[in-house]
């Protein structure tokens, strides 16, 4: 059960949730930055009056007003508040759910993070967008929701320590489904650049966003550059630069990057020792998945174990002690 989130690194922000879901929501007025921590949470947020800076995997996102930033399962993140305003949060665990095919290709295409810019995403997909997540808080907060931040009380006692609806958890969980699908199926109007201008050719041979679905299924092999360049029907080196012009990487850079992300989601089993999640990963060695794991995400892997939200959290307020 989930009834507390601690949040920053100077304070303790004590948010009060729902009873018996493993769902958290709330609104977060508060001026405040969030210490580098990870979870096995997707976690979605929403500002509403005020923008956040938040760095994901050494990437980091300008979330503006209206924005939607998702933030996928086992990434490492840290957020920023340069000003007070209100920003909505939503957290889903999806540690069992990750395991089903096309939830772990849909993170794995969007890891780190999936930003979406409310000034340059197309209208209606955007509104489709917003769609779900309006249906979301609605269910989770009942007549007050994202729309009515103002309303909500201070200190959010209205759902307080209070159970969801009969099947309420199952209905948000299937919108979540919905809102990730819609997202991975839309993936090229978030993320990277536009499309290259010299791939008209990709009418007649197959696209780079099918080029990355095909590495996000088989990264853990013994993927190559010319390999991949075959399957795309390209030259090797013509392939090389339209692929970083499309995905503002290397394929090489690309594809470590996916087996670091895998890697960061295996780290929440404890059963797996660093050298298994090395070899579930694709790495040829432990010390090079080391090595690796700790240029990407500034921590070695039995460090960044510790900074998982759930196995290690801050002290409770004592004010809170006795309904937990």
């Amino acid at each position: 059960m989930k009834s507390q989130l601690v949040l920053t690194a100077s304070a303790k922000e004590n948010v009060n949730h729902k009873i018996n879901t493993s769902l958290r929501m709330f609104i977060n007025r508060l001026h405040s930055d969030f210490p580098p921590h990870w979870h096995t949470d997707i976690e979605i947020i929403i500002p509403k009056q005020a923008p956040y800076k938040v760095i994901c995997s050494n990437q980091t996102y300008d979330v503006q007003i209206g924005d939607i930033l998702m933030i996928c399962p086992a990434v490492l993140h840290e957020i920023f508040s340069p000003t007070p305003g209100d920003r909505v949060y939503i957290q889903a665990d999806f540690s069992g759910i990750i395991s089903l095919k096309e939830i772990e290709k849909a993170f794995r295409l969007m890891s780190p993070a999936l930003h979406v810019k409310k000034n340059t995403c197309p209208p209606d997909i955007y509104n489709k967008l917003c769609d779900y997540l309006d249906k979301i808080m609605k269910l989770y907060f009942g007549s007050v929701h994202n729309e009515d931040t103002d309303k909500v009380p201070e200190d959010e006692s209205f759902i307080t320590f209070t159970e969801l609806e009969p099947y309420g958890e199952l209905e948000i969980y299937s919108i979540l489904m919905q809102f990730i699908a819609f997202c991975a199926k839309n993936i090229n109007l978030f993320q990277g650049p536009d499309p290259v201008s010299s791939s008209g050719s990709f009418k007649n041979s197959i696209s780079l966003s099918n080029v990355c679905a095909y590495i996000s299924e088989h990264f853990t092999q013994d993927l190559s550059l010319e390999s991949i360049s075959e399957y795309a029907g390209f030259s090797k080196y013509h392939f090389e630069r339209i692929f970083r012009e499309y995905t503002g990487v290397t394929f090489y850079q690309y594809l470590l990057q996916m087996r670091i992300n895998y890697a960061q989601t295996l780290l929440s089993n404890p059963e797996l020792s660093v050298t298994d999640i090395s070899d579930q990963a694709g790495f040829a060695s432990c010390t090079a998945f080391t090595r690796a794991f700790k240029k990407s995400t500034g921590y070695p892997p039995s460090q960044f174990r510790l900074l998982n939200e759930e196995k290690h959290p801050l002290n409770a307020n004592p004010h809170f002690a006795e309904f937990l």
